[in-house]
């Protein structure tokens, strides 16, 4: 919301001013003017009486809400800088022995794009870092909505108390997109302490009240009702691989369209997050039968068991299996012609061959089972594919729905598409919403901030009408004083909050140089 005096000059009802550089584009227009005065006179009519009434009520709540969205924000960047602080002790000061593992654990949390088991209160959105580069679009557009969402709470509360708006707009700084709406700053600060209130607040309100709305649609469903127009959901049937990368050693064995089963021995229609829970936990594997193997065909040494480098066993042919009823004893074997077969299960060794014994891997090595069935019916046509090595790096280069495209024209891949704008546009509203509530210059928390101390210093400093003169040379005496405490607040608290942005800035930049 940008604030401006009336000027007595006329402008264009569009106009574009000319940018002072190439990364730097404004745009702005006067047709909105006519439809916000109109809905301006109505609520100021009799017949929208109880509409105004209600508008009122509303964002007078608003306003709480956002009152305690800038203190909630001011301790999310308190909680985010002691994390990075003890994370960034723990890294410079951890020996360089458990580097590479410390290392791997937190590739492992970084690059899973829910991200919900990083520790920080709060994490960037940066394509290519820590979100794929290809969602850029997506972030983009999710964040015009919730600029557009944002600046009319601003226009709607002024038109609530009578204030014209002189001009609406967007920019483009460098790649990120921006709105605004420019009311007469004049007639904005002869509003009352409250009024003021609601208008500045308005925009982070809606912002929160779009996400509210957005996490209750997520919850009731509704649009994957609306996918099954399309769509049919194939859940009891499996995942369908809507998207694998073109440089990963399993795009030629997962090919789009093809149905995933089973991970391990888990059914992936045992839940709906088993895919994502199964890959990015740090659980063992799950493995409800063995497999009968020869004895002859298991070494005795011990060596592929005792070796815990990830390079020097993904270079061996062999890995480790221990007993599938007791852990205790370890075997060294080739784990392809096992693990590749879909029958000669086992639940124990009696349920095997004399010469045989039952087995399985051990839970630490990194082997995953992928059962792939390319017809989407009938185990005849399942086949086993072997992954080795980290079971997220799985998570990351392949992309799986349970919609199936009721019609040939219909793209595979749109829900996911779907699923991730609507991610984006959740995070970006809520994203707005706390940081606009932050005492930060050029941001809505720093007008919440001058207000409410005005609001705070008028009620406790509030004196009698009825003094005399003498007595109201001291009030006045004492305004002077309440402003510049005002001012000092301000100041602290403007600083404060800028320090703590700017060490968690440059704390996450500390840290991603470590890793």
């Amino acid at each position: 919301m940008h604030l401006h005096r009336i000027q007595l000059k006329r402008i264009k009802s569009l106009a574009a001013s000319v940018p002072r550089s190439l990364f730097h584009l404004r745009v702005q227009t006067r047709a909105f003017n006519v439809h916000h005065d109109t809905i301006s006179l109505r609520l100021a009519s009799r017949n929208y009486l109880r509409t105004r009434k209600f508008l009122l009520m509303f964002y007078d709540t608003g306003s709480v809400l956002v009152i305690f969205g800038m203190f909630t924000a001011v301790a999310l960047l308190v909680w985010t800088m002691v994390s990075l602080l003890s994370s960034t002790f723990l890294r410079v000061t951890a020996p360089d022995t458990s580097a590479s593992l410390l290392k791997r654990a937190v590739e492992v949390t970084t690059r899973a794009t829910t991200y919900s088991r990083v520790t920080h209160a709060v994490n960037p959105i940066i394509p290519g870092l820590t979100v794929p580069l290809k969602h850029l679009p997506l972030i983009l557009l999710s964040l015009c909505i919730s600029q557009i969402v944002h600046e009319s709470g601003h226009a709607i509360t002024a038109a609530i108390h009578r204030i014209p708006m002189l001009a609406a707009g967007a920019s483009m700084t460098f790649m990120f997109p921006a709105a605004f709406v420019t009311l007469p700053s004049a007639r904005v600060e002869e509003l009352s302490s409250f009024d003021r209130l609601r208008v500045v607040t308005s925009g982070c309100f809606h912002n929160l009240t779009l996400w509210l709305m957005l996490l209750a649609a997520g919850w009731s469903g509704i649009g994957q009702r609306i996918l099954l127009v399309g769509y049919e959901d194939v859940f009891t049937r499996g995942l369908i691989v809507a998207h694998v990368e073109a440089d990963s050693p399993l795009s030629m064995h997962l090919p789009v369209g093809s149905f995933l089963t089973t991970l391990d021995d888990l059914p992936l229609h045992s839940s709906r997050d088993a895919w994502s829970t199964y890959l990015l936990e740090p659980n063992p594997a799950v493995y409800k039968q063995g497999w009968c193997v020869d004895v002859s065909r298991l070494s005795d040494d011990h060596q592929c068991c005792v070796d815990t480098d990830s390079s020097t066993s993904s270079s061996s042919s062999s890995s480790c299996f221990v007993s599938f009823e007791s852990t205790i004893e370890e075997y060294c074997t080739d784990p392809v012609p096992i693990l590749s077969k879909m029958h000669n299960r086992c639940d124990s060794s009696t349920s095997c061959l004399e010469s045989q014994s039952c087995i399985k891997p051990r839970e630490d090595r990194d082997i995953l089972r992928i059962t792939v069935n390319h017809e989407g019916a009938g185990t005849e046509h399942e086949r086993i594919v072997l992954w080795s090595g980290p079971r997220y790096e799985v998570w990351e280069q392949v992309q799986t729905t349970h919609f199936a495209p009721r019609f040939g024209i219909i793209p595979l891949g749109l829900p996911l598409v779907f699923a991730d704008f609507f991610q984006y546009l959740k995070l970006t509203n809520l994203s707005l919403y706390l940081f606009n509530s932050l005492p930060l210059p050029a941001l809505d928390g720093s007008q919440l901030l001058i207000i409410l101390l005005e609001i705070v210093f008028t009620k406790w400093s509030h004196t009698p009408s009825t003094m005399i003169d003498i007595e109201a040379l001291r009030t006045r005496g004492s305004r002077s004083y309440e402003r510049r405490v005002q001012q000092v607040l301000r100041t602290f608290a403007v600083i404060g909050t800028c320090t703590l942005l700017g060490s968690c800035v440059m704390l996450g930049i500390i840290e991603w140089m470590i890793v």
